[in-house]
């Protein structure tokens, strides 16, 4: 008897191995897989310019960081003493603009030095609802608890996101085409739009997500899908697999997904490497009754070995 849907993983595309540096970014979703793949010790760039929601958003900063186009003073905002980059996360604010724009500028570059060298990139698209400036008529990135009067909410068409993942593909093959796209659909409801305006907002972003992906598939790496979304919705829908806002999935929600990713994007044969890398983070963490004990001192010196012998094989791997 099934008490559940079963998603089978898809075959994917290039499979992450040791030599594998990855990129993701878009909604904080991203971090689900972005933080277990730096548990295992890839190389993960995640999010360096903060949390984006939207696709265009994403897009324009994805253009932005490869084409090296810097932050000036016409994308800088004031509000009362307070400087603000609407173009990104809200933790781009600040009194003094020059300092701001130095570090938006500084992650920029590290986001083109990553997009640039990446062999896998994952974007995770968050919702389909945009707030318009109105001083500009522009788009933004994030509101940073502005007055609302400021902003009217828009909600993206199919076509638009379809635009703006297309427009994402075309860039990232000019520059890196070698690097394998991974989108996803964040499965994270934004109930402060509303329950309906959720679910209008989560199926523009997936008609209009697969009809970009599609038209590229002849391309000569094309984009994928992950079904993050669907994984949550339809494999884990029950709330045990959700922490206590009903809305974020929990820890044993987050793991079904990193598995289903597992299975569909990470070679089998980094297996005996991973276990042994959670061997070695679990006893990194572990805290000992008698932590000057001949016994505890054995144990760290056996495990400073195994990170050594694995630092020898795989020299990008750091262990804190």
């Amino acid at each position: 008897m099934k008490f559940f849907t079963q998603i089978e993983p898809a075959p994917s595309g290039i499979l992450l191995d040791t030599k594998a540096r990855i990129t993701a970014l878009g909604s904080c979703f991203a971090e689900v897989v972005g933080q277990r793949l730096a548990y295992f010790k890839w190389p993960v760039v995640l999010n360096p310019l903060g949390v984006l929601f939207h696709p265009l958003a994403i897009s324009s900063l994805i253009k932005r960081a490869l084409s090296l186009q810097e932050f000036d003073s016409s994308d800088v905002f004031q509000h009362k003493d307070i400087y603000y980059l609407l173009d990104l996360h809200g933790q781009y604010s600040g009194p003094d603009k020059q300092v701001l724009l130095d570090r938006a500028n500084a992650d920029l570059k590290l986001l083109n030095a990553h997009l640039t060298q990446s062999s896998h990139i994952l974007i995770t698209l968050g919702t389909a609802w945009a707030y318009e400036f109105k001083e500009t008529q522009k788009l933004v990135g994030n509101c940073h608890k502005l007055p609302g009067s400021f902003f009217e909410k828009n909600l993206l068409s199919c076509d638009q996101i379809k635009n703006a993942v297309q427009a994402i593909t075309e860039v990232v093959a000019h520059i890196n085409p070698k690097a394998q796209l991974i989108f996803s659909v964040s499965p994270v409801r934004h109930i402060k739009d509303g329950l309906l305006e959720n679910s209008l907002g989560k199926a523009h972003l997936i008609s209009g997500l697969h009809a970009a992906i599609n038209a590229n598939q002849q391309s000569e790496v094309p984009p994928k899908y992950f079904p993050a979304y669907e994984l949550m919705m339809d494999q884990l829908r029950d709330y045990r697999f959700y922490k206590s806002d009903l809305i974020h999935p929990n820890d044993q929600g987050q793991e079904v997904v990193w598995e289903f990713f597992k299975a569909q994007w990470i070679a089998a044969s980094m297996d005996p490497l991973l276990k042994e890398i959670h061997s070695i983070q679990q006893g990194l963490t572990h805290r000992p009754i008698h932590p000057e004990s001949e016994a505890h001192q054995e144990f760290l010196l056996a495990l400073q070995n195994r990170m050594a012998k694995l630092q020898s094989q795989y020299p990008h791997l750091k262990f804190d």
